[in-house]
C-alpha cells in the first residue's frame, strides 16, 4: 500500500529466496515426472518384445514336443522291427536245426540196423537227463523190437545202471527218446553208456556219451 494515497502500490518484488525455492521445486518435478516416464517407457516399449519371445518359446516347445514324440514312435518302431527280426532268426536257426536232423534221418534210413543220432546226457539239480534220437535203417524188416540198458560211470571204474525196468524199444523209422533220472550217489559221474539188444537179447550197438554240466 501506499503510504500517501493509501492504494496499492505499483511496484513488485520479489525476494531471491522465493525464486530459489520456485527453481528448485520446478527441477525436481521435472525429475521426478522423467524418473517416473523413463521406466514406464521402457516397459511399454518391452512388452511387445516380451510377447513375440513368448510365442517363440512356445513354438519352439511345440517343436520340441513333436520331435520327441516322432523320436519315441521311431524307438518303438526299430524295437518291434528288431524283435520281429529276432524271432525270424530264431525260426530259421529252428527250420535248419530240423532240416539237418531229416537229411541226417535219410541218410541213415540208406543202411542197416540201428543208428543213434544226437546223443546228449546233462547232469543238473541232482538228475541226469538222457536224450538221443534213433534211427532205423532200410524197409525190412518193418519194424524193429528190443531192450536197452542205461549206465552211468566215471573214470576211477564205478558204473551203475540207472534204469531199475527193462526199457523196450519199437522202431520203424525214427524215434526221439528222453528220460530224467534221479540221482544220489557220493561220485559224480562223467559219462553216460546205452547198450541197445535185439528182441532176442543180442547186444547190437553200444554208445558212450560225456555227461555235460558237472
Amino acid at each position: 500500500m501506499d503510504a500517501q494515497s493509501s492504494g496499492p502500490a505499483r511496484n513488485f518484488s520479489v525476494r531471491y529466496v522465493t525464486l530459489a525455492f520456485i527453481f528448485i521445486f520446478l527441477a525436481i518435478m521435472f525429475f521426478m515426472l522423467g524418473a517416473w516416464y523413463t521406466p514406464f517407457h521402457q516397459v511399454q516399449h518391452m512388452i511387445p518384445e516380451n510377447m513375440q519371445l513368448k510365442r517363440q518359446n512356445d513354438a519352439l516347445r511345440r517343436q520340441v514336443a513333436d520331435a520327441t514324440t516322432l523320436n519315441d514312435l521311431k524307438d518303438k518302431q526299430l524295437a518291434s522291427l528288431k524283435e520281429q527280426l529276432s524271432l525270424q532268426e530264431a525260426e530259421l536257426i529252428h527250420v535248419n536245426k530240423q532240416l539237418h536232423m531229416y537229411k541226417s534221418i535219410l541218410d541213415k534210413r540208406k543202411g542197416k540196423g540201428i543208428y543213434v543220432l544226437e546223443h546228449s546226457a546233462v547232469m543238473a539239480n541232482h538228475s541226469i537227463t538222457w536224450k538221443a534220437l534213433w534211427v532205423k535203417g532200410g524197409s525190412y524188416p518193418r519194424y524193429l523190437r528190443g531192450s536197452y540198458d542205461l549206465f552211468a560211470m566215471d573214470s576211477a571204474g564205478n558204473k551203475i545202471q540207472l534204469n531199475q525196468d527193462t526199457m523196450r524199444y519199437k522202431i520203424e523209422t525214427h524215434m526221439l527218446i528222453q528220460q530224467t533220472y534221479d540221482w544220489d550217489k557220493p561220485w559224480v559221474p562223467t559219462q553216460l553208456e546205452l547198450v541197445i539188444y535185439s528182441a532176442r537179447l543180442k547186444e547190437v550197438l553200444r554208445k558212450v556219451v560225456a555227461i555235460q554240466g558237472q
